[in-house]
């Protein structure tokens, strides 16, 4: 018997592990699907622009089907969780920012922590960064 994965376990399967920023690429990905209308195709015409490296951009390929490869997924590091979202040929875009406070989130340190309690954290974080308000997560921002 085959059961259908959601979106966030077909995330994570690609990814390999469930991190905070794994996370907060996912809530993006989808708050862009939303606002854009993206309809998931593997022909999309949609473009995204991170302005950092992190995990986060592993869930615009599998939510937003833009890939390194297909060439419609750059990052230009500025080290800024800000993200673009637009169609080739239309001037209309999206820009999503992430708010500094919900970026505090994600420098939690851990160091001194044991395994139980890391975990702990790790849980706590992601329940925050997938259960906070959209308004109090990100701004959005029509281009």
């Amino acid at each position: 018997m085959c059961i259908e994965k959601t979106p966030w376990e077909q995330v994570i399967e690609f990814h390999g592990h469930t991190c905070p920023e794994i996370a907060l690429g996912f809530r993006v990905a989808q708050i862009a699907r939303r606002e854009l209308e993206i309809s998931p195709s593997a022909n999309s015409e949609l473009i995204v622009t991170a302005y950092t490296h992190s995990c986060a951009v592993d869930a615009f390929q599998v939510l937003n089907h833009t890939t390194y490869g297909r060439g419609n997924l750059f990052v230009h590091e500025k080290k800024q969780h800000v993200y673009d979202f637009h169609y080739s040929g239309i001037a209309e875009g999206l820009q999503i920012s992430i708010r500094s406070e919900v970026l505090e989130h994600l420098s939690v340190a851990t160091e001194q922590l044991s395994p139980r309690e890391k975990q702990n954290a790790l849980i706590e974080t992601l329940k925050f960064i997938l259960g906070i308000e959209e308004l109090l997560f990100c701004t959005i921002q029509k281009l």
